[in-house]
């Protein structure tokens, strides 16, 4: 789940995965929502998110949902969830408030039940660069008591990218191995969960020119989301995205290319991206292949990213910082 673009960075793109919620015990919904959510639960888990949107909508349309508050601050999760997972954070960060805006009046502010609603707006709050917004949000992830093994390991893998983007590595590494031996600890080593957090790692390393351990990190990520059940779009466009900084920061451009290439026809065809992040990985894959030697297909790339329209208050979170502290490094 990134900001004016540096002709030698890009952008990298990831939302910490989320599970999507079932009904609480403090509510009572009826069985027809419960019938609605087991369907649209089955589809995120297959990875069908269009077809998971497709049924949340018809949901939140229906008077079943919108006259009952059991079941629609489940839907409008859901809903943030699968939008999330689509790349499109700023609309998933309204409906995940307004899903957490109905919790608060049922829910008290340590129950257990708000921790994956609320890592899920940190998610997509930290995804867009709204660090003031996902610090609030992350102190009220710290508060939640936590029951399940699986949310101490998210909290582990939040509280890494909050130290990332606080500019702390030594301790953003430290949080991100609790994290993979937290996800190996509970069998869950070879899912998208993990991956997520070897891409944090490999990026922290990144940034500190320690561009072997970077790219054993990434190259696991990407082995794990090609054959991952629970991976989306998403995630392999975050480790594509973030090795081709790698590649970019050792001067290798072609391979750079490749892999922003490929984030391009899976977002086209798969993922329905934010225009911003479009837009910059465009801009970047037109760099990477004038360094290539590719102007021609540059060219043409060039002229896809100006027929975009991006807002300009935008932010995508971006590696740029990745390769100017390298350079930096080296004069």
């Amino acid at each position: 789940m990134r900001s004016t673009l540096l002709a030698s960075c890009l952008c990298a793109l990831a939302i910490w995965h989320v599970a999507a919620q079932n009904p609480g015990p403090r509510f009572t919904p009826s069985a027809t929502c419960m019938e609605v959510h087991r369907k649209i639960l089955d589809k995120i888990r297959n990875g069908q998110l269009a077809e998971a949107e497709a049924a949340l909508s018809g949901a939140l349309t229906s008077k079943e949902v919108d006259g009952d508050l059991s079941c629609l601050w489940v839907t409008l999760d859901n809903m943030a969830t699968v939008i999330g997972f689509s790349g499109r954070f700023a609309e998933a960060e309204v409906l995940a408030e307004r899903s957490l805006s109905i919790m608060d009046r049922f829910y008290p502010l340590d129950d257990p039940a708000r921790f994956r609603p609320l890592h899920l707006l940190w998610s997509v709050q930290i995804q867009q660069g709204k660090r003031g917004k996902a610090q609030r949000t992350f102190r009220s992830m710290q508060s939640v008591r936590l029951d399940e093994p699986q949310d101490q390991a998210r909290l582990y893998s939040a509280t890494a990218a909050h130290w990332q983007a606080e500019g702390q590595p030594k301790e953003a590494e430290m949080a991100y191995s609790k994290a993979l031996s937290a996800w190996t600890e509970l069998g869950l080593g070879e899912t998208a969960d993990a991956a997520a957090m070897l891409v944090g790692l490999g990026a922290v390393q990144l940034s500190q020119g320690r561009y072997l351990e970077a790219g054993k990190a990434l190259d696991r990520a990407l082995s794990i989301v090609q054959s991952a059940k629970d991976a989306v779009p998403l995630d392999l466009i975050n480790v594509r995205v973030t090795r081709a900084g790698l590649y970019a920061r050792q001067g290798k451009w072609q391979a750079a290319s490749e892999d922003l290439g490929a984030v391009i026809s899976l977002a086209d065809r798969d993922a329905r991206l934010d225009s911003a992040q479009r837009k910059l990985i465009l801009a970047n894959l037109a760099h990477f292949l004038r360094k290539a030697h590719r102007a021609k297909e540059a060219r043409s790339i060039e002229a896809r990213a100006a027929t975009i329209h991006a807002p300009e208050s935008t932010r995508v979170v971006d590696v740029s910082e990745l390769v100017d502290n390298g350079n930096a490094r080296r004069k």
